[in-house]
């Protein structure tokens, strides 16, 4: 017997085969109904009991990977920012911002129940007494040039803290700059704030002038809008909304806090366990809506195919009955989905019904053309029971390929999915000729014979140049092959999420910081503080690194030259202030008497000689008095003017005694030594058993890709071990990439040989494989001409497209080959037609994953979309011009 007819009589055993199993079903046809159903229920409450939702995206990679061993004992020794939330609070001035930071920590530490840690970097108390110490001797020195220009300021107005005592002390310094003929540099800042004041005390929300960016604007010492709360919570990831809790909790005290645009504040919460917790709610939203969108279309196109209620309604319970199995094998296989499996839902209806779709179509074909029920099924089933089972295996290759990958993510989706292509397959052979059989029968009469088949020759151009539609096919094939070189992978997890949510916002902000303050730092751990000081120095030379962090430097260098300085300081600092006025009255001074300061300033502003020029005070002196004669003018107009002369002096001065107690605390400080450092921060640098941490901090922001792998691997050709956000993204992409591959080869070969053991013949493979190929390759020149890259969610497009794209070309090849199942032409078969419904269902079923707000999952439901057009267009264009030309 000829190679040849082995083939053919496999293929034709397994067709008798499927026959035969639809015969039994349909001999008992009830109670296969009533078993099926009763199975349903019973896997629908296991799944709904069992199935739960994993949020910890780090269990998406293979636990042997080395950065994710690497990570793990890291997060054994020391406290890290994988699982921790970051809530950012920017202030309108640093004030502000220090005392929402101040207010808000202390009020969470007190919630020891749902967060294990409340740490404010830099915002202790340790800090804020000795921080000056840790800027550098030329930075000191600046700062006490600063402090000796504004300390007579200081001194006046600690003299004399009124409104119109301010005033006239401006207008002294005006007048007396004038005389003199010099340009104060102390007093642009002064004046820029008091415009500010006139201002704000009109708006909704007045915030208090900031007397700390006075004082320091000029100086080489920085003032923080920003701080940052790191605080680690208390997770359970087998919740579906694992950080949900924390997040209410800090958002409920930050309302009863008042901490938001009445407080000059805006706080933010962000970090892995919010990025996630708005990915999920996101994620599961926009499943849910697509799910159900999709299964809408998906019956209006079953419909539309099929012109049989009867027909729709079994395919649609076929569905559901697989869609419910499925999820039940996902509990009982894996027992949870993750962030990426939690589409199988919607590829399952789009997958799924394809087998419904071709079942349908050819039993109503030859329920026209005359055939009985009986007759009908048994022949749809010898016509295409055989090219159902083999799409079952080739769409769950494209799965399955994904199984032993590194990236868990999507070898539990391609366990799920692939194995739920078996389960629709077995109800689609078993409950949907059942359903036919008992309780749904189908009238022939009531059927549109030329309805399943193409109306119009629509393919008859193409037919007539099959030539030509080969050689545009290579030629396009050939060009995208050019740009496939150009095909990227963003290992950004950022950019796959919702760019509107708060979390993602918020980091993204921090992350356009470098240095100290990105989020995205390595860690890297020593045995000893001591080499830990080596190592660090080492790290310190790249070019990558903007500043190392150990706990030695913790202890500031050159502390007595430094403290020589702060004494220098706080000499000026104690310097007598003016005789004290006698401001006994300043209260009850009227409001007469203030407006007269005011307008007095104002016409100090208004001489000619403040228009002359364009140094930094004049300019400061012609916005005051545009601004101060407006303030002028309208209250002179109040009914109440004293209420806004009283707000007024409160947003000027309000605040002044605090920062000098602030400025007074901070250049008295002392000497550090390591035993002086706060234990919260040595817990946080050194274990118990002396082993230390580095903090390596990058010197561009890692925005993109590119940043943070030099970054990561200028570290880790220093420590190989090294850890950290940085790392893991860039080792979980390199992994990802390698699972692509790994996929994509893999599900190339075993559709190939399973190709070979069905047909036996390579030029049948090669004609099938073809437009496969084809439709891949303009899939990825599309990524390129749309700048689309590969992400974590859509990497599993091309091996899909592989499986999903082989089942057209699988019926058309085989209805080629067996052209006694229909007289019709290949393209006026109902064959045809049902690859072009069945490839129009999964088109709109991932088109519906493109309106996801994640953009993940968005680009997955977008290269799907164009993946799937370019492959039905392949396989009705251009595999039967192959054909033709084979049989030419």
């Amino acid at each position: 017997m000829s190679e040849k007819n082995i083939h053919a009589r496999l293929e034709a055993l397994l067709s008798g085969w499927i026959a035969s199993w639809m015969g039994g079903v349909q001999r008992r046809a009830k109670l296969v109904v009533v078993a099926i159903l009763l199975a349903t229920l019973a896997a629908g409450a296991y799944a709904v009991l069992e199935l739960r939702i994993n949020s910890d995206n780090v269990r998406l990679i293979a636990e042997h990977l080395p950065s994710r061993r690497n990570h793990e004992a890291f997060a054994e020794l020391f406290p890290n920012l994988e699982n921790a939330l970051l809530v950012v609070i920017d202030g309108r001035t640093p004030e502000a911002a220090r005392s929402a930071t101040n207010a808000l920590a202390a009020h969470l530490a007190e919630q020891s129940a749902y967060f294990t840690d409340v740490y404010t970097p830099g915002g202790a108390e340790f800090f804020e007494r000795n921080g000056l110490l840790y800027r550098s001797v030329e930075d000191l020195d600046d700062f006490g040039d600063q402090m000796a220009r504004i300390q007579p300021i200081i001194a006046e107005i600690e003299s004399d803290s009124s409104l119109a005592n301010l005033a006239s002390l401006i207008q002294e310094g005006l007048e007396l700059a004038r005389d003199e003929g010099t340009e104060g540099d102390e007093w642009p800042a002064v004046l820029d704030r008091v415009g500010d004041a006139t201002v704000e005390v009109y708006s909704e929300y007045p915030v208090a002038i900031s007397w700390e960016e006075l004082i320091l604007e000029g100086s080489a010492i920085d003032t923080v809008t920003r701080r940052v709360i790191v605080i680690h919570p208390v997770l359970d990831f087998d919740n579906v909304f694992s950080a949900g809790e924390s997040l209410d909790r800090i958002r409920r005290a930050a309302r009863e806090l008042r901490l938001g645009e009445e407080r000059g504040v805006t706080v933010r919460v962000t970090g892995n366990p919010a990025l996630n917790y708005e990915e999920l709610i996101g994620i599961a939203w926009d499943i849910g809506i697509a799910g159900i969108f999709c299964f809408a279309i998906v019956v209006g196109i079953l419909y539309h195919a099929l012109r049989s209620i009867p027909l729709v309604i079994t395919a649609v319970a076929t569905l559901l009955v697989g869609l419910v199995w499925t999820a039940a094998f996902a509990a009982a296989a894996i027992g949870h989905l993750n962030l990426v499996s939690m589409a199988f839902a919607v590829l399952f209806i789009g997958l799924g019904v394809d087998f419904g779709i071709h079942l349908g179509m050819r039993y109503g074909d030859l329920l026209c053309s005359g055939h009985d029920h009986t007759s009908a099924l048994r022949r749809a089933a010898e016509g295409v029971g055989s090219s159902l089972a083999i799409c079952a295996c080739t769409t769950a290759i494209g799965f399955f390929v994904f199984i032993p990958t590194d990236y868990r993510g999507v070898a539990e989706l391609g366990l799920i999915a692939g194995s739920g292509m078996f389960i629709i397959v077995f109800q689609t052979l078993t409950l949907f000729p059942a359903l036919l059989s008992s309780w749904l029968p189908v009238d022939p009469d009531k059927l549109d014979a030329e309805h399943l088949r193409f109306r119009r020759a629509w393919w008859s151009f193409f037919e007539g140049h099959p030539k030509g539609v080969a050689l545009c096919a290579a030629v396009a094939g050939l060009a995208s092959v050019a740009l496939m070189p150009q095909l990227r992978f963003d290992a950004n997890v950022i950019r796959m999420r919702n760019p509107s949510t708060e979390s993602v916002q918020a980091f993204n902000d921090l992350l356009e910081q470098s240095g100290t303050a990105s989020p995205w730092f390595i860690n890297s751990v020593a045995p000893s503080l001591d080499e830990a000081v080596t190592r660090a120095a080492r790290m310190g030379e790249l070019d990558v690194v903007s500043q190392t962090l150990t706990l030695a430097d913790y202890v500031p260098a050159n502390q007595e030259e430094k403290l020589e300085i702060l004494d220098d300081v706080a000499f000026l600092m104690d310097i007598p202030p003016p005789t004290p006025k006698d401001t006994a009255g300043a209260e009850e001074m009227d409001v007469h008497q203030q407006i007269e300061a005011l307008r007095a300033l104002y016409a100090t502003l208004s001489d000619p000689w403040a228009d002359e020029g364009r140094s930094p005070m004049r300019e400061s002196m012609r916005l005051l008095r545009d601004r101060l004669g407006a303030f002028l003018g309208r209250v002179e107009a109040e009914e109440d003017p004293e209420a806004a002369l009283r707000d007024f002096e409160t947003l000027l001065l309000a605040s002044f005694p605090d920062q000098i107690s602030r400025l007074r605390r901070s250049i008295e400080a002392s000497e550090i030594r390591m035993e002086d450092l706060p234990p919260e921060l040595v817990e946080r640098m050194i274990t118990p058993t002396g082993r230390a941490r580095i903090q390596v901090f990058p010197s561009e922001n890692l925005i993109d890709e590119s940043s943070f792998a030099r970054f990561s691997d200028g570290v880790r050709a220093i420590d190989p071990r090294a850890t950290g956000v940085a790392v893991n993204l860039l080792e979980f992409g390199r992994a990802t990439r390698d699972s692509f591959k790994q996929a994509l080869i893999s599900a190339f070969v075993v559709i190939t040989l399973l190709l070979w053991l069905l047909w036996g013949r390579p030029s049948l493979v090669l004609l099938a494989l073809a437009p496969l190929v084809l439709s891949s390759v303009l899939t990825c020149a599309g990524m390129v001409l749309l700048d689309m890259p590969f992400n974590f969610a859509n990497v599993v497009v091309i091996p899909l497209l592989l499986g999903i794209g082989i089942d057209s070309g699988i019926h058309l090849v085989h209805r080629s080959e067996h052209p006694d199942l229909e007289g019709a032409s290949l393209l006026e078969s109902t064959t045809a037609r049902a690859v072009y419904y069945s490839a129009l269902t999964t088109t709109v079923s991932f088109g519906t994953l493109a309106f996801s707000s994640h953009q993940g999952m968005a680009s997955l439901g977008i290269l799907l979309t164009m993946g799937m057009l370019i492959t039905v267009i392949s396989n009705l264009v251009v595999l039967p011009a192959l054909l033709q030309i084979r049989g030419s």
